[in-house]
């Protein structure tokens, strides 16, 4: 349930005032569940490698990501389906990679390449780069900037830039450098003046949504706002897959808002006109 922007910043300030009297409290800020298929590899790395998704689980949950409290934890699915690369002298593996915040946001990645000794110590070390933990920082990054972003205009971008930070320091190492090229351009994108109208877009639709049923048109203004940014976004750049997949998430709450509204509709086929049969049987 979406609760009013004012009642979150009293909450928040509630909470800085009892972290401040009890700095103990730690919050979680991604509880993550994260799957592990290793059938590909040889039985006895299998064996090696059985408990690694916890142990991943618990790298990813018990860090202090962003120094700040979360009302909720953000989720965060993860499937990995790993290959054995090994060489004489080092175990390596390729792994596919998937991660989702179950609702509006989802990467795939098959241009993971690292090495890993099992029952290595998984720690966080933001000066030294490791291949396989930077590769799953990078995205964590990524998700939380994506969810920042909700929260207040471009709030997310720390978080893309330490992810940023991030592909620049894999270009570094020239062994594993497999697939930074490309997750350097998509950072870059991310970041870049052409992704801002879709950025802007999510905090206002979720500024919108969190007036949702009150009397007032403040939901409606916000959210039609949304929409027009989303489509700016797609006709600045028509392969924007980012804004079309958005509003295929998001979609039905637009048509329970605006009461199924033939303009709020015929908007959303100007943005995502490869679904346009399925908003136009919403059509009053």
């Amino acid at each position: 349930m979406i609760v009013s922007r004012k009642l979150k910043i009293i909450n928040i300030m509630l909470i800085i005032l009892i972290m401040s009297l009890c700095p103990s409290i730690m919050a979680q800020q991604i509880k993550s569940d994260i799957t592990l298929r290793l059938e590909r590899l040889p039985l006895e790395k299998q064996e090696k490698l059985r408990n690694l998704a916890e142990e991943l689980e618990v790298y990813v949950n018990d860090y202090d990501w962003t120094g700040e409290y979360l009302d909720e934890p953000i989720p965060v699915k993860i499937q990995i389906i790993l290959q054995d690369k090994s060489v004489s002298y080092e175990p390596r593996y390729s792994g596919s990679f998937m991660i989702s915040n179950g609702e509006d946001l989802q990467y795939g990645d098959k241009y993971w390449r690292f090495p890993y000794q099992d029952g290595t110590a998984l720690i966080h070390d933001e000066n030294s780069y490791d291949p396989m933990l930077g590769f799953i920082n990078y995205y964590i990054y990524l998700v939380l900037a994506w969810e920042y972003d909700k929260m207040g205009q471009l709030m997310g971008t720390p978080y893309y830039n330490k992810a940023r930070l991030l592909v620049t320091q894999a270009k570094f190492d020239a062994t594993f450098a497999y697939g930074w090229e490309e997750r350097s351009e998509d950072i870059e994108y991310i970041l870049s003046r052409s992704n801002i109208s879709f950025r802007k877009a999510k905090d206002l639709f979720f500024l919108g949504m969190s007036y949702a049923g009150e009397v007032d048109s403040t939901a409606q203004r916000y959210c039609a706002g949304a929409l027009d940014l989303l489509h700016e976004a797609v006709t600045d750049n028509p392969r924007q897959e980012s804004a079309i997949n958005f509003l295929q998430a998001h979609y039905m709450e637009c048509l329970d808002l605006f009461d199924r509204d033939r303009k709020i509709i015929e908007k959303m086929i100007l943005i995502d006109p490869g679904h346009a049969e399925n908003y136009r049987k919403y059509l009053k």
